[in-house]
């Protein structure tokens, strides 16, 4: 019963490193996750994030037309997806879940940006517990903004927006880095080396906070339900 005031926020990576298995399994683990936790009574939310451009689009286009201002910032136009909202149904949902996979959606990654919006979800929501977890496979990269600032500029606005999530304490933050050390920037964090642990490193994570005690429980099974 401790668990139905309780909102789960999965915020995916869609950048292009995820390609291929990777997004698939989290397309997949994203599924099973939304299922199990509809029956247990717990609002799940499914959000992605990427870019609409490769090489800036509209923000880089703008940017250049207006005299080239040195140190401009973000100079990419972010594309922030709603796989499931909270309240939507996960049956009805469902079908969202392969736009994954979508030709040509995966492209550079904006972390810090995504995580605000995230928050601000997670923020606005009347559950008493909110949890996000992050999965992401690399540092943010996007190289039209990093060609025009600081080589650090996108992994500092990460950090601090961390911070201030970590620090406000509105939304428990977890992130899990596949195949990257994500425990450098975040509090609560899991790094596996393979997309294929990924199903059983959320199992793993989501456990450990509703049940303190936890030690080893099992695993979510990557099996498509008809």
């Amino acid at each position: 019963t401790e668990f139905k005031d309780t909102i789960v926020t999965l915020l995916i990576d869609n950048s292009g490193s995820m390609r291929g298995r990777p997004i698939s399994i989290a397309a997949i683990c994203a599924d099973v996750l939304a299922r199990t936790l509809e029956r247990c009574q717990v609002k799940c939310e499914i959000l992605g994030f990427t870019t609409r451009a490769w090489k800036g689009g509209q923000s880089r286009e703008n940017w250049l037309k207006a005299g080239r201002e040195q140190t401009p910032g973000r100079l990419n136009d972010l594309r922030h997806i709603i796989y499931k909202g909270a309240d939507a149904p996960w049956r009805r949902s469902r079908p969202n879940l392969g736009l994954m996979m979508k030709e040509g959606l995966l492209k550079e990654n904006i972390d810090g940006e995504a995580l605000e919006w995230a928050h601000r979800r997670m923020a606005a929501r009347s559950e008493q517990r909110r949890i996000m977890m992050v999965i992401s496979d690399g540092a943010p990269v996007d190289d039209s903004t990093l060609s025009v600032n600081s080589a650090s500029y996108l992994e500092k606005h990460l950090r601090d927006v961390i911070e201030m999530i970590e620090k406000r304490k509105q939304v428990e933050l977890i992130a899990i880095g596949i195949g990257h050390d994500v425990t450098r920037y975040y509090e609560r964090a899991v790094t596996i080396t393979d997309a294929e642990q990924l199903a059983g490193a959320i199992t793993e994570q989501l456990a450990g906070l509703f049940d303190p005690n936890h030690k080893q429980g099992p695993k979510m099974v990557l099996h498509r339900a008809g």
